[in-house]
Parts: structure tokens; C-alpha cells; sequence
């Protein structure tokens, strides 16, 4: 069976219009869709590069996880392989948006040309053939005329046989040339026009098939490198090894901790029960901060969790800045004396007491990082195994002194930590000054366990005993200036309990 256009449409060309309009809006919506798509693929790539650049900055800012345990080491690897996810995603885009699709549009217009002329010439062919039949039924006429004219001319029948015969050779004529239009018009020119068109669908549909399979070949090309870097992934995730990881924690943190003796009998003497509650008290005191203390927690949350090396680094990295904090505000400090001095002389110039309050807070500043430059020292050199540094000296917030050392000038009554070359134990310098007289100004404490003090400057206490505070401690030395009757010296911080 003959299925070509010219044999079977030739008398549905307004089924043949509708085709032909679907098939351009088909074509418009194939590339809409290739378009969108592409557009998705990309603002996928860019999200995705958005992810991995927010992961990696988290990265670099939580040092704590740096080179600790395969885990965190196979998650950052993962990270580097999904960049290489959204550069493949990139190129999909890419290729995309070079697909040649000027082969479509092409037919397309062709096809438009070729609609255009087959309605042209459809219209002329018509024209024509309606311009033979209307010649044929006036000549049709034209005879009825001659007739009429024969009845009324009786005296000329000669002339009107004549004029039949002629107006009838004409319309025999007339009639002849119809048909001949009208057969090559379904014969030839439409026949023609339809089969032009069927060749441009044919085209257009063979060129949207070429351009589908060039899209699916686009993702096909990419899909190996995507399973490659997935197949990576794979092989990074089973390179985690959660019982390394476990070990290293306890390596990088292991300490030499021995448990405490058992406790033994002994007869009754003076001071026997402090001797046990002392070896108890100490002994386990260290563990149960180490595992509770939210204080301990906090000052050393940002060196006790790497290894030595690490930890020296970072201490070394802090000084540095505590240093260069620290002759800032010893330049400030020595230009706000030298207003004091100056207000001090002549009143007109300012408000002395507003610059006293700037003394006393950079006398705070500076001793605090003073103290907290210590522990840093201090924390090195049990780390190299060497003697810690002395305590600085602190500058007290009533003086108007000018000093340009960065250690700041003496403290006067302030307890200052020694360090014994002998030993490295801690002692306290006992402070002389005599407090006749006690105000409601002292807090009251009093001691939670008995406590004997051995070194200089530390003051032996008893559990319960009631002591007034002369000077607190302020988180950074662990020790607490008491007054017992006569007796004043320094007690541990977490001995005591304030009432």
C-alpha cells in the first residue's frame, strides 16, 4: 500500500496544516527541555562546589581534627572526589550547550519555505481551474444565447447555426483546457508540494533523533568518569580502620597514671587521719577534676586534646601574640600616665579619675596576660622536661608608676610563684604584711579536706577549719591566700569551699 503523502493527502491538506504545526512546536518543546536541563546541571555543579567549599572551610577551622583517625581522614578525601563530581557535571553543561541543533532549525525552515510555496501554488492552481470552469459555463451560456437569438431571428437561421456551432467548438475547447488544468494540478503540482513537505518531515524527524541521541551520549561519555570517582569513594570508605582510630586517641593521650596504694592500719597518732586523708585526697584529687572540672575544661580545651609537639607548637604561636598584645598596652599604659600626670598637675587639662579607671583596666589587662603567658611557659617546659620560668611580676591597680618593661613592674603584696630549681615544686612566697584587724570585707571559707603544707608559704589546714580569704584566686594558679589566727599563707583552690 502506497503511504506517501501525494497518494493518500491529497484530499486532506487541513490534516496535513495541523501535522505540521505539531511537528514545530514538538521541535520548540525538545529544546526547551534540553535547555532547562542544561540549566539544571549547572546550578547543580555550582551548589555542589558551594557544599564542598563550606565543608573545607569547617575543615581548616576545626584543627582539633586534623590528621586524627582514618574516619576524618577518609570524609575529607570524600569531599576532594565530590569536586571532581561537579567539575563532570561542569563539562556535561558544557557539552550541552555546543549540541548542534542548526540541522533542526534548518529543516524547519525549509519547511516553512515549502509550505509557503505549496500554498502559493495551490492557490494558483485553484485560481486557474476556477478560471476554465467559469470560462466553460459562459461559453455553456453563451450557446443558450445564441439560441435565444435564433428564436427571436427567425429570418437569419443561417447565422444563428453558425453561431452554435462556433460558441459550441469553443465550448468543447474551454472544456479541453479545464480538464488539462485540473489534471495537472492533482496530477503534478500537488503531488509535487506534498511529497517536498513529506522529504522535509522525514528530515526534521531523523535530525531529532541525531540530536536525542547526542544528549544521551553526552551523559553515557560522562558516566565512566563518574564511576571511577564513586569507585574512589568506595575505597576511601573502607580505608577507615575505627579501631586505629581508637588506639591513636589513646596513644596521643595516654598518661603514665598509676593507681593510688591501698590504704593501711595503723595505730592511733596525732595527725594519723589527716596523714590518710591527705594520701587519698591527693592521690585521686587530679583524676576526678581531670574527668568533672568544667573549669580544667575550659582553660586547657585548646592544648590538652593534641600530642606534645602540636600542643608546644600552638603554646609557642599564642606567646607570640600575648607578647604583642602586651607592648600595646604597656604603650598605652605609659600614655595614660603621662595624662595623669599631667591632669594631676593642672586639673583644667581633664578629669584625672577618668584616666585612672583606663590605669586600672590596663593594669588588669596586662597582668592577666602576664599570667596567662606563664602557664604557656610553664606548660612548655614540662614538655621539654626544663625548669619553668619565674612567675611575672604583677602591677598593682593603684600604681601610677610609668614602666616600660613588658613584664610590668612588682605587685607588691601580690603572691608571685617560684619555681624550684631542685625539684620543680611549687612554692609560694609567704607574704609578712600583718592584718591585725578583719571587716566584713573578707569572705569566710573553710576546708573541705585536711591539707598539709610542706613548702614555703603554703599554710597546713584541717578539714572544716574556718579560714578568712585575703586574696582569691582568679582561675589562673590554683591557690587561695587564707588567714588562720596569725598564720597567712596559700591554700589549694579546690580544697576549700567559701561560706
Amino acid at each position: 500500500m502506497d503511504l506517501t503523502w501525494s497518494s493518500q493527502l491529497l484530499g486532506d491538506t487541513d490534516a496535513l496544516g495541523k501535522h505540521t504545526a505539531a511537528a514545530v512546536d514538538f521541535v520548540d518543546r525538545i529544546a526547551n527541555f534540553v535547555k532547562k536541563k542544561s540549566n539544571l546541571e549547572s546550578m547543580y555543579a555550582k551548589d555542589l562546589r558551594k557544599l564542598i567549599k563550606s565543608a573545607k572551610g569547617r575543615q581548616m577551622k576545626d584543627d582539633f581534627l586534623e590528621g586524627r583517625g582514618t574516619a576524618i581522614m577518609a570524609f575529607n578525601n570524600l569531599i576532594n572526589e565530590t569536586e571532581n563530581i561537579a567539575s563532570e557535571h561542569e563539562l556535561m553543561v558544557d557539552q550541552l550547550h555546543t549540541t548542534d541543533i542548526g540541522a533542526i532549525k534548518s529543516q524547519l525552515e525549509s519547511h516553512y519555505k515549502a509550505a509557503e510555496t505549496s500554498k502559493k501554488n495551490y492557490e494558483r492552481a485553484c485560481r486557474e481551474a476556477e478560471i476554465a470552469t467559469k470560462t466553460f459555463h459562459n461559453a455553456e451560456a453563451d450557446t443558450k444565447s445564441t439560441k435565444a437569438q435564433l428564436d427571436k431571428m427567425r429570418n437569419t437561421a443561417a447565422s444563428k447555426a453558425k453561431a452554435a456551432e462556433d460558441s459550441k467548438i469553443e465550448t468543447k475547447e474551454k472544456l479541453c483546457q479545464a480538464n488539462e488544468r485540473k489534471a495537472l494540478h492533482y496530477g503534478t503540482y500537488l503531488p509535487d508540494i506534498l511529497k517536498d513537505m513529506q522529504r522535509c518531515d522525514i528530515n526534521r524527524t531523523n535530525e531529532i533523533s541525531k540530536y536525542l541521541s547526542e544528549y544521551i551520549e553526552v551523559y553515557k561519555n560522562n558516566l565512566p568518569s563518574l564511576s571511577n570517582i564513586y569507585d574512589k569513594m568506595t575505597t576511601i570508605q573502607q580505608s577507615i580502620d575505627a579501631e586505629k582510630d581508637a588506639e591513636m586517641v589513646a596513644s596521643e593521650n595516654g598518661s603514665d597514671f598509676v593507681l593510688p596504694e591501698d590504704l593501711v592500719f595503723e595505730e592511733y597518732k596525732e595527725n594519723s587521719n589527716r596523714e590518710i586523708n591527705k594520701l587519698s585526697i591527693a592521690a585521686g584529687f587530679s583524676v576526678v577534676t581531670g574527668l568533672f572540672s568544667k573549669k580544667k575544661k575550659e582553660d586547657d580545651k585548646d592544648y590538652e586534646a593534641y600530642p606534645p609537639e602540636k600542643k608546644k607548637k600552638k603554646a609557642l604561636t599564642k606567646i607570640t601574640e600575648l607578647e604583642t598584645a602586651l607592648e600595646q598596652l604597656n604603650r598605652n599604659r605609659n600614655g595614660a600616665l603621662k595624662l595623669y600626670n599631667a591632669y594631676s598637675e593642672n586639673p583644667n587639662y581633664g578629669d584625672v579619675n577618668k584616666v585612672k579607671k583606663e590605669l586600672i583596666y590596663l593594669a588588669r589587662e596586662i597582668n592577666q596576660k602576664n599570667t596567662e603567658r606563664y602557664n604557656l611557659q610553664v606548660m612548655i617546659a614540662d614538655i621539654d622536661k626544663l625548669l619553668p620560668p619565674d612567675f611575672p611580676k604583677m602591677i598593682p591597680e593603684d600604681s601610677v608608676e610609668c614602666d616600660t618593661r613588658s613584664d610590668t613592674s612588682d605587685m607588691g603584696s601580690t603572691m608571685a610563684n617560684d619555681i624550684s630549681s631542685s625539684n620543680n615544686e611549687l612554692i609560694v612566697k609567704k607574704d609578712n604584711t600583718d592584718i591585725a584587724n578583719f571587716t566584713s570585707d573578707y569572705r569566710i571559707c573553710k576546708a573541705l579536706y585536711d591539707f598539709d603544707g610542706t613548702s614555703s608559704g603554703e599554710l597546713t589546714v584541717f578539714e572544716g577549719t574556718q579560714m578568712f580569704v585575703l586574696e582569691e584566686d582568679t582561675g589562673q594558679t590554683g591557690w587561695t591566700k587564707v588567714q588562720i589566727n596569725e598564720d597567712i599563707g596559700y591554700v589549694p583552690t579546690a580544697y576549700i569551699e567559701y561560706i
